[in-house]
């Protein structure tokens, strides 16, 4: 369904940024028969990660694909531990392979759609349409979306912070109950902090199953054994001797406020991580990349440059300020996240972090901070410091 040999939009990798726009696509009659290139360097037949989203429990967008929820979240920190509902909101999971296969099987049913196991090497941008070289092809598109995070832009500059949310989870059956299987630990900040923002996130699947990650909000990676470690201080800490470890995970996301769409261009958008749709004070990403697939698809209609698709907020500002200062005090994120969660309900927080709140609202939270080091941070800001 090529016209001349000419795909009208290509995406480099298949994750859920590619396959939440194509799904979108794909619903839309508009595109019925638009010829579709999906370039993947490897099959999606494995768990590679797991995403967590909140939402109104009764919504059904994801229940095909959500293989567990809660409806209460707990909060620990050393000074306090706080057990909340969130209704009307429930916390989701979905296992990466599920999705993956699920929307597999769903584009296998569309002949305008493509998809080869290719790593994308580079692209270049003709006047009417995209090169994008592999290593044994070129394709022509109208459009190229990438969906491939080029860490060295990040590490070029030093105007924006950049922070990473990494992690080593653990999927553990252990012999007895061990676990509230309706309740999720968001954070659990009761472990030693080590000058950087350190918690235990636990999302029980049963009474004897979970998944236990040791997360860290800072600028570099530890070694694999470090997180393990911790890990198992932490299930020791908690009494759970008696466990097996049924798989593993291992992630890093970016936290930061760089500007990627200034790379956009007339037929490029670059989409998911690598357009910067994380949330970049916490790291969310799966219904950030939901909702902007659901924006761009009317754009797309308008044959629009892809220059004006991105556009900054006040809740961006929010983030900017929030990463300076945890940037330059990480050893605060214990303190700042502990005084948001015990001074503030935790379903406005959720909306908060979702950029769902009123101007009041956001005021409110705000004022759980300290005011001055924010201050401070807003004037370095103001006069350009750089980090």
């Amino acid at each position: 369904m090529k016209k001349n040999g000419v795909y009208d939009f290509i995406f480099a990798g298949a994750g859920a940024a590619t396959l939440q726009i194509i799904g979108q696509l794909l619903d839309d009659d508009n595109f019925a028969t638009a010829s579709i290139l999906i370039l993947e360097r490897n099959s999606k037949k494995e768990n590679d990660r797991t995403w967590c989203f909140w939402e109104p429990k009764e919504n059904s967008s994801w229940n095909n694909a959500v293989v567990n929820s809660w409806d209460h979240i707990t909060f620990a920190s050393p000074e306090k531990i706080l057990h909340e509902s969130i209704s009307p909101f429930a916390y989701k999971m979905i296992r990466s392979s599920k999705y993956y296969n699920s929307m597999a099987a769903r584009i296998g049913q569309f002949p305008n759609v493509d998809m080869f196991f290719e790593e994308v090497n580079s692209f270049d941008e003709n006047p009417d349409h995209v090169v994008v070289s592999t290593d044994n092809h070129n394709y022509k598109g109208t459009y190229f979306l990438n969906s491939i995070l080029d860490w060295s832009v990040l590490k070029r500059q030093n105007n924006y912070p950049v922070l990473q949310q990494h992690f080593v989870g653990w999927y553990i059956k252990t012999g007895e109950a061990c676990f509230d299987s309706k309740t999720a630990t968001f954070m659990d900040f009761g472990v030693e902090q080590r000058g950087n923002t350190r918690f235990m996130y636990i999302l029980p699947l049963s009474k004897n199953e979970a998944l236990i990650e040791y997360t860290l909000f800072s600028k570099n990676q530890l070694k694999k054994a470090e997180y393990e470690r911790e890990i198992r201080a932490y299930l020791t800490k908690k009494n759970i001797r008696n466990y097996i470890i049924e798989e593993t995970e291992q992630g890093s996301i970016p936290m930061t406020c760089y500007p990627f769409s200034k790379h956009n261009t007339n037929r490029v958008l670059h989409i998911g991580s690598a357009g910067g749709w994380t949330k970049a004070s916490t790291g969310f990403t799966f219904k950030f990349i939901e909702r902007k697939a659901k924006k761009l698809i009317p754009f797309l209609r308008e044959n629009k440059n892809m220059r004006l698709f991105e556009k900054r907020n006040r809740f961006w500002w929010y983030d900017l300020l929030f990463l300076d200062v945890l940037a330059r005090y990480n050893h605060k994120g214990s303190f700042l996240f502990s005084r948001m969660f015990q001074r503030n309900n935790p379903v406005t927080i959720l909306r908060f972090l979702d950029e769902k709140t009123s101007l009041r609202e956001e005021l409110r939270i705000l004022r759980s901070f300290p005011v001055g080091l924010f201050i401070r941070q807003l004037l370095l800001r103001l006069v350009g410091a750089k980090h």
